[in-house]
């Protein structure tokens, strides 16, 4: 691979060793209006609850995803550590581990260059964090060299009807709204940079491969009733069909059950890789009381 021929592919760009590496926040807006500042309310307008699953599968010795709920805060997340690198389990730790530090301490220390949202750019601040622990952890332990992971996470603002998405890599997050499901995040992928034959499939972006990063931050307007679901890609090689996602999702009202089905179907389809789901539906207040 030539990396001249992808400008965007953050794995194969030279390494930085600056002492306060810069992240680039890249943002997209996946609702009308979404990038429109919106008043913050003194209550919440919104609540969210979540269920979640990780499974090694039919065919890993070992599990390297990872997820994270923090409930109070609205921040949900899923890593997939690089599969065929040393580390892979490390590197997906780091990353959520890190970033549940950085909201239970409120310590948003990451370098970003972006024009971002506060609630958006701390997020991003907390994933550029995560790259860099997992770059110097690497640094430190030379066996563990190259490796990294994705990462998918949600913040949602509870008094603003807002939700904030990080992402770098191939996990992804879906949106159920109103019967319909929509993918909010399009995969880092070479394939997706214009490559075709057997590499199109490798990830052209990562954390923690080096000390900056190339963050997508999408900027959306919840509704009550949303189903998010965040996901590695051991579910969606499994079932790579959105629709029927989706069916499993609506024929199973109760998100834990709904998680089940869905890790029981990737591994009844062949599990050839870890897969983990998160489930995170929105709620009106008054739905939550009693």
């Amino acid at each position: 691979l030539d990396p001249a021929d992808f400008p965007e592919a953050d794995i194969f760009d030279d390494e930085s060793e600056e002492i306060d590496p810069v992240a680039k926040a890249i943002q997209l807006v996946a609702d009308d209006g979404a990038d429109e500042d919106e008043p913050t309310r003194t209550s919440a307008v919104i609540l969210v609850s979540a269920a979640g699953q990780t499974d090694r599968g039919q065919r890993r010795k070992r599990n390297e995803d990872r997820s994270l709920r923090l409930d109070g805060q609205g921040v949900y997340a899923v890593a997939d550590g690089m599969g065929g690198y040393a580390g892979g389990d490390i590197a997906s730790e780091t990353a959520v581990e890190t970033i549940a530090e950085s909201f239970r301490e409120e310590r948003f220390e990451g370098n970003v260059r972006g024009d971002l949202p506060r609630r958006a750019m701390e997020l991003a601040q907390a994933v550029q964090r995560a790259n860099v622990s997992i770059y110097q952890e690497a640094k430190r332990q030379p066996h563990l060299e190259g490796m990294g992971t994705t990462l998918v996470a949600t913040r949602f603002a509870l008094r603003k009807e807002r939700v904030y998405l990080a992402h770098v890599g191939d996990s992804r997050c879906y949106r159920i709204r109103r019967g319909a499901i929509r993918q909010l995040t399009t995969d880092h992928t070479f394939g997706n940079l214009g490559l075709t034959g057997p590499h199109a499939a490798y990830l052209s972006r990562a954390l923690g491969v080096k000390p900056e990063v190339s963050i997508d931050v999408i900027v959306g307007k919840p509704e009550v009733g949303d189903l998010y679901l965040l996901c590695s890609d051991g579910l969606t090689k499994m079932i790579p069909d959105d629709e029927e996602i989706l069916e499993v999702i609506q024929a199973h009202p109760d998100m834990d059950l709904a998680v089940q089905k869905l890790v029981d179907l990737a591994n009844q389809r062949g599990g050839k890789d870890n897969v983990t789901v998160v489930l995170v539906g929105v709620r009106h207040p008054t739905d939550l009381l009693g």
